[in-house]
């Protein structure tokens, strides 16, 4: 067979890939029964090379500092692994990079009207560090383990490009200056050199052993922003933490949405390497301890019909799951 006939096999081979597949699903049902083609199935979409680890061990030495975007992607990503540190006696610091107060839908649900009023977006903002606080109480941690930059929301990838040495007006309330009190510099201007210098500061100040950062493959700008700023400002030190990424937004991602208390989350198949994927498992008090403390984000869980509840609430299974940079 040459080459050009080969290329015409697989294009056939492509064209008719499902009515194949159902061929083989009956196939093997016929054969090797149901538990195989599950097995043959699985092995299929997520290749037979590819390994979710056990994540390593947490110790009293560690202090793990947590990079969040926004408000609640710290129990999204991590409310289980919190509580285990605190568990162990490990120190933990979290990094709020933005109070996530660019949220129109969010603004609708408190105020009750379509009037987008900038100082209803500050007031959402407040709102947001009130439920962070709240909902890491739950954890266990204190005020002392939390850091607000106020930097803006839907801005950072602004800051990490065009905005990184001038100042980038909030698209929401108009200001290109943090109006928050209670965060890590007050008044400090929108700039991508500021959020990269409070970053520097924060690891050299707190040396952690373990960074939890947002994922770079992450399909929200602030996210993939978020990992870029932290690896930057990360070089710039002597620090070598061991780094494990988190991921919230992607597509399809979780699989299955909504409550699964009894599931595993996994990675998107896309992005599901050989060894860099590690799940951290929930004892079931970790499990409902962590739906306790994000049921305090009520300005996200509740903010359309649909829900971000929904969504959110795919997160809280058996595991939590990191890759390692």
């Amino acid at each position: 067979m040459n080459i050009q006939s080969l290329k015409s096999f697989f294009q056939i081979l492509k064209r008719f890939k499902k009515i194949i597949i159902i061929i083989l699903i009956f196939w093997s049902l016929s054969l090797l029964g149901f538990g195989g083609v599950i097995g043959w199935f699985f092995g299929w979409l997520f290749g037979s090379q590819q390994t979710l680890a056990k994540f390593p061990e947490i110790y009293s030495t560690d202090r793990i500092l947590i990079i969040a975007p926004h408000i609640d992607d710290e129990i999204i990503s991590s409310g289980g692994l919190i509580q285990e540190a605190l568990s162990r006696k490990a120190k933990i610091k979290i990094v709020y990079l933005t109070n996530g107060d660019n949220n129109y839908l969010s603004v609708i649900n408190i105020n009750k009207n379509l009037q987008e009023n900038p100082n209803n977006f500050i007031n959402l903002g407040q709102k947001r560090m009130k439920e962070a606080k709240e909902a890491t109480k739950v954890l266990g941690l204190t005020m002392d383990d939390l850091i607000f930059l106020g930097y803006p929301d839907n801005g950072l990838k602004n800051l990490l490009r065009e905005n990184f040495l001038t100042a980038y007006t909030h698209k929401a309330f108009k200001l290109n200056y943090n109006p928050y009190t209670g965060t890590y510099k007050e008044q400090q201007l929108y700039k991508g050199i500021n959020l990269f210098n409070d970053l520097k500061e924060i690891i050299m100040d707190y040396q952690p052993t373990i960074i939890i950062l947002p994922h770079p493959r992450d399909a929200n700008p602030d996210h993939s922003a978020g990992y870029y700023f932290t690896l930057s400002a990360l070089e710039e030190t002597e620090i070598r933490p061991h780094l494990f990424a988190y991921l919230v937004h992607y597509k399809n991602f979780p699989l299955e949405k909504g409550l699964h208390l009894d599931k595993f989350l996994y990675p998107p198949n896309k992005l599901f390497s050989k060894e860099g994927w590690l799940s951290f498992n929930l004892t079931e008090t970790q499990i409902h301890k962590k739906l306790e403390a994000l049921s305090k984000n009520q300005t996200q869980l509740y903010y359309s019909p649909s829900g971000g509840k929904f969504l959110l609430e795919s997160f809280v299974r058996k595991n939590e799951i990191f890759e390692s940079f």
